[in-house]
């Protein structure tokens, strides 16, 4: 499959209301509402022209991160392949200087939760209602936790292969990169038992399939398009000549019945039992994520506040 491509939208004429942040017509909306929470497919916004997003305001919120008490923001260094796991800060770097080198380096920064920071959770609050709009969905009714993440990469640097529990949208700032995108219900991509693995937090990493480099999607992502992930699709990027900003915007469904169906499974399989798969009956994966589903989620959530 050939690399997908989108033209560039024009900006709506300006008035007196704040400019939208994604394009919205009628073929954009018919995009979101075939697609969303179910298929990859390649959006047009305007995120790219935010002030918030070019590299010096990085650097200012890089800093204010780096003194906030709970700063979960990530950096690291290195040659990873698309089957690497993850690696470690590198020492005697900051999270500053590791944006700051972000050109000459080989670095991949990723302020999370940037949201929390006070100009950022501005921009997320504005973009709720954009989607709700597009999609033909109240987000804020039926996910939770809106999150958003940005992601700052040296050139030529790889995002290893790997998958978000969250459904996801990916707008690109600056730069370019390419977007590998599997399908989370192909079994050649991911088994049952690895789902169920992954729900239930036993699945730490999962394996590239060497059988399909490039995965059933491919996109081109460049400033003023993005790409929408569904949850549990897996994916790698490879970034091009020039550093690359992405920002990330995730949700997570306030209740799924495949994620309760999974995660009973597991259970039942452990007791010698072959469980109906998700979406056999859907009957049936509601009464799993309204009975066990939803006790594991209560003990996760208590288990979380203890350690917290």
């Amino acid at each position: 499959m050939p690399a997908a491509t989108l033209l560039m939208m024009p900006r709506p004429a300006s008035d007196c209301a704040p400019q939208p942040l994604f394009a919205d017509r009628l073929k954009d909306r018919a995009l979101y509402v075939e697609n969303f929470d179910e298929t990859p497919f390649q959006f047009a916004h305007y995120l790219h022209e935010h002030p918030a997003f070019q590299l010096n305001a990085l650097l200012e919120a890089a800093e204010r991160l780096a003194q906030a008490k709970h700063n979960k923001s990530h950096y690291e260094s290195g040659e990873p392949d698309r089957n690497a796991w993850f690696g470690a800060r590198p020492e005697g770097t900051t999270l500053v200087q590791a944006l700051a080198s972000i050109q000459s380096g080989k670095n991949w920064v990723i302020l999370k939760r940037i949201h929390e920071d006070q100009v950022y959770g501005g921009i997320l609050r504005r973009i709720i209602p954009e989607l709700s709009a597009l999609t033909g969905m109240d987000i804020a009714k039926v996910y939770y936790d809106p999150t958003m993440t940005i992601f700052v990469t040296s050139p030529g640097r790889i995002t290893p292969y790997h998958m978000d529990g969250e459904t996801n949208f990916l707008a690109q700032i600056h730069g370019e990169k390419l977007a590998y995108i599997y399908d989370g219900n192909c079994h050649d991509v991911l088994s049952q038992q690895h789902i169920e693995q992954y729900w239930t937090g036993k699945l730490p990493k999962i394996d590239y399939p060497d059988a399909m480099p490039v995965g059933q999607w491919q996109y081109t992502l460049r400033p003023g398009n993005g790409v929408f992930n569904p949850a549990c699709f897996p994916h790698w990027l490879q970034n091009g000549n020039g550093v690359s900003v992405s920002v990330s915007m995730n949700f997570k469904r306030r209740h799924n019945a495949a994620i309760g169906a999974h995660r009973m499974n597991k259970y039942l399989r452990r007791m010698g039992m072959n469980p109906t798969a998700p979406g056999v009956s859907l009957s049936v994966d509601r009464a799993k994520e309204a009975t066990f589903g939803r006790l594991y989620s209560a003990a996760e959530t208590l288990k979380n506040r203890v350690k917290g």
